[in-house]
Formats: structure tokens, C-alpha cells, sequence
């Protein structure tokens, strides 16, 4: 199922929804905040049971208010927009929700699968350590250089991964980096946005500017896969 809107995990494990995603997704004109209120308002939802409500520094200085949705809350909103890309957003978080569904009501069958992909891995690593002992030993014959290889940064190693995944996807640059600055934010709270940078600077310098790129080499690592 393609990721159409992000679809993130709250601290009690519940899946949850950015209202600005789905309100970009949605299309709607008005602005998101008029938007995100007129909804809270109308169909009445409660703070802590329907969403929660973030502060965060917003990227001309000021302060924000974000917006986290349940997936009842998201599918709702989706249902009420009553357009075609309304629909679509309903019919998606539907289908996540039954996948969901699965995997805790058949914890055996998910078992059953870790098990085997353990033991496929164990199989492939085997292998792959059998080679790498293999090409060792027929290194040893080959003069060594006294010129010390040049380290791979964190950062460089975010790119290398970024720009394989877009290329294996054919997924835009700009999509790709919204995706990792939303999930860092969603998984670490940090709101990359929030800080202010130079003229010169890009976000990723921000990012390795803050420290932050650990964060950013663990979500790419395991979500940007080929």
C-alpha cells in the first residue's frame, strides 16, 4: 500500500495522523490552523481522546500549533470533506487500519514469519561471512598501501542513501526529505524547521549543525529501503 499521508505510532503505541499532512492532502483552501479549529469545533473533539495539540517554534520565529490526529479522527475529517481526495484519504486509513488489525490479532502468524526472516538472515549473513573470510585470505598476497582511507561521515552516508532511494523509486528529492524531516520529527519530536539557518545553509546543514544526524541516519537506515 502506498504511503499516502504518514502514519506514525504514539507514545501508548496507537497509530496517529499529522492534521497538516491530511490537510495538504485534502487540498482544502482554507488556511490549516482556521481549518484544524473549525473542525474541533464542529464535530466537537476532545483534546487527549481525538488528537493532541503540539507548540512548536515555526519557521519565521513564531510559534505553531501542530496537531495530532487518531486514525478514527483522520478517517472522520477525511469522510466530512466530502471530495474525491477526501474519499481516497478515507479508503487509506481504512485499509492501514486493517493491516494493523492483523498483525496484533494473529501474533502467531507474525511469529512464525520473524522466525523465518531470522533464519534467512542468519543464512545470509553465514554466507556472507564465509566470502568475506574467503576475500581475505586472498588479500593477504596483495601490498598494502600506507595511505590511510578516507572515513565515511554520518552525513555522507544519509546522502548516499537518499539519493539511491530516490533513484530505485524514482521519488523527487523534496518528497524524500519531507519524509525524513516529518518522521524525525514524529519519532524524536524534533521539529528541524523550528531552527533558524544562514542563507547558505540547507536544512541537512541545520540538522548536522544541531547534532541531530544519528537520528536522521537511523530513519533512513531502516525506512528508505530499495
Amino acid at each position: 500500500m502506498n504511503e499516502l499521508i504518514p502514519i506514525s505510532t504514539s507514545g501508548q503505541g496507537l497509530p496517529t495522523v499529522s492534521g497538516r499532512e491530511l490537510h495538504r492532502f485534502l487540498g482544502n483552501r482554507k488556511h490549516f490552523a482556521d481549518w484544524m479549529k473549525g473542525r474541533i469545533k464542529q464535530y466537537k473533539l476532545v483534546e487527549g481522546q481525538d488528537y493532541t495539540s503540539v507548540s512548536l517554534n515555526g519557521e519565521t520565529g513564531g510559534r505553531i500549533i501542530e496537531y495530532v490526529l487518531t486514525l478514527d479522527t483522520a478517517k472522520e475529517l477525511s469522510m466530512v470533506e466530502r471530495t474525491e481526495r477526501g474519499k481516497q484519504a478515507r479508503q487509506y486509513f481504512i485499509e492501514a487500519e486493517k493491516r494493523l488489525q492483523q498483525i496484533t490479532t494473529q501474533p502467531n502468524q507474525l511469529l512464525t514469519h520473524l522466525d523465518k526472516r531470522i533464519t534467512d538472515l542468519e543464512q545470509k549473513l553465514k554466507a556472507v561471512l564465509d566470502s568475506q573470510q574467503q576475500a581475505a585470505r586472498s588479500l593477504l598476497d596483495v601490498p598494502r598501501s600506507s595511505e590511510a582511507l578516507p572515513v565515511e561521515t554520518t552525513r555522507a552516508k544519509v546522502q548516499r542513501i537518499v539519493n539511491g532511494y530516490c533513484r530505485a523509486k524514482g521519488v523527487s528529492q523534496q518528497n524524500a526529505w519531507r519524509l525524513v524531516y516529518n518522521r524525525l520529527y514524529y519519532l524524536y519530536r524534533i521539529n528541524i524547521r523550528g531552527h533558524k539557518r544562514t542563507e547558505r545553509e540547507s536544512w541537512l546543514d541545520v540538522a548536522d549543525r544541531k547534532g541531530y544526524m544519528e537520528n536522521i541516519y537511523a530513519i533512513v537506515s531502516a525506512e528508505l529501503t530499495i
